[in-house]
């Protein structure tokens, strides 16, 4: 089998570190195909005029780690739209497993209750379905639309097809000394060798981590590494994650991404529209769309 040596690296005082990754000997020559490259030298993640689709809603676990993010409880297993066909076509809301020792015991019990709450018959909230920004990495699992990389040498930027949401990843910079907290945070950028490495700080609050509800602190500091596979029709993320405020240790994941051919002047989506959650027209106990109660200028 092929092997993705992992990286023991440091940015902004915090120690991140990502377990060698195992691909299977089975796709091991398409993994290894070459990765297309702009001009200057870099991977070339916009490839054009395509986007990358999120290739599911979980996180999924690092082989060998020994910690794992959230997945759902074993004894409520998870399954949604994309993978219906593999469990009876019986769709089922994410039931989180709360005994995951990454969880410190507040936001174990903040998920029991958003357990309770679904286990009842109410809905569960998720971000992309009421318009609301998905925070950092939760922004990594949106997989209704594509989501396109701008590259330029000072910056990366990431449009989401879904809501508007637009992130600014800067490049070879430093963070701020205080940055405020906003919804996608500070990112900073670099590329090692064909990697491209995206650090992030100053997120608010009012994110989820994942699709199970895992909560998170203002002081979450995440860093992603996006790597092209299968010469370009595939980009692997893996995302590390600490927090002392929501989780006990440091944690790792992954998560995949497939090319989607459609172009960006196609994929524009405007999820607030005909949806006033004041109507409460499908009679849900959901949070309400964002609003803006003022001009941004």
């Amino acid at each position: 089998m092929a092997v993705r040596q992992g990286f023991d690296f440091r940015r902004g005082g915090a120690a991140a570190v990502l377990a060698a990754v195992l691909i299977p000997a089975g796709a091991a020559s398409a993994v290894d195909a070459p990765v297309p490259h702009l001009p200057s030298g870099v991977p070339d993640f916009s490839s054009g005029n395509m986007g990358w689709a999120s290739d599911g809603v979980e996180f999924l676990p690092m082989p060998g780690a020994k910690f794992k993010p959230v997945t759902n409880d074993p004894a409520h297993p998870y399954c949604g739209n994309r993978i219906l066909p593999k469990c009876g076509n019986q769709f089922s809301e994410p039931v989180a497993d709360t005994s995951n020792p990454i969880l410190q015991p507040w936001a174990a019990a903040q998920m029991k209750q958003t357990n309770a709450e679904i286990l009842s018959g109410k809905p569960s909230f998720e971000a992309m379905s009421r318009c609301w920004p998905g925070g950092v990495p939760g922004m990594m699992l949106f997989t209704a639309e594509p989501a396109y990389y701008l590259q330029t040498l000072g910056e990366v930027t990431i449009v989401y097809s879904r809501g508007q949401n637009i992130r600014h990843v800067y490049m070879n910079v430093p963070h701020s000394k205080n940055p405020p907290l906003t919804w996608l945070g500070e990112s900073v950028g670099h590329y090692e060798g064909d990697d491209l490495v995206i650090d992030t700080i100053g997120l608010n609050d009012k994110t989820f981590v994942d699709w199970y509800h895992t909560p998170h602190s203002t002081k979450l500091h995440v860093i992603e590494r996006y790597h092209l596979i299968d010469g370009g029709k595939k980009m692997q993320g893996m995302v590390t994650v600490d927090d002392p405020g929501a989780f006990t240790t440091t944690w790792s994941a992954l998560h995949y991404f497939n090319r989607n051919n459609l172009p960006i002047s196609s994929s524009e989506y405007v999820c607030a529209e005909n949806n006033d959650a004041g109507n409460n027209y499908f009679h849900e106990e959901q949070s309400p769309i964002p609003e803006a109660k003022g001009p941004d200028f």
